[in-house]
């Protein structure tokens, strides 16, 4: 999951990401603080942000290489003549259905 908030300046307004370990804005808070400052990857201003404004995203990269490993084994898989290749398609969709859980679940959930 990456986590996403819009730089503050008027004239850049752009999306930043930063990359943290936490599923949830408690265990967020934990490990960077209530407040974080980040400095804008585009324009260089630093901002600080609550960690109410940052905003879950699904990890597209993670779904690809999923996607990636899965066509690789149902080939090797279809080759040896095992006819359970076609069912790995279904560990791709898993992926991508636990990666929107779970940035709707950081999203839904808001600390005070």
């Amino acid at each position: 999951m990456k986590l996403s908030y819009y730089c503050a300046s008027t004239s850049c307004g752009k999306i930043n990401y930063i990359r943290v370990a936490s599923d949830n804005r408690y265990d967020l808070k934990q490990e960077i603080g209530e407040e974080f400052n980040e400095r804008c990857k585009h324009c260089g201003k630093h901002t600080k942000k609550h960690i109410n404004r940052l905003h879950g995203e699904m990890n597209n990269a993670v779904i690809l290489i999923t996607l990636i490993i899965t066509l690789i084994l149902t080939v090797i898989l279809w080759n040896l003549g095992v006819l359970f290749g076609a069912v790995t398609f279904g560990i791709p969709a898993f992926v991508w259905i636990h990666q929107k859980k779970r940035a709707t679940d950081f999203n839904k959930l808001m600390i005070d």
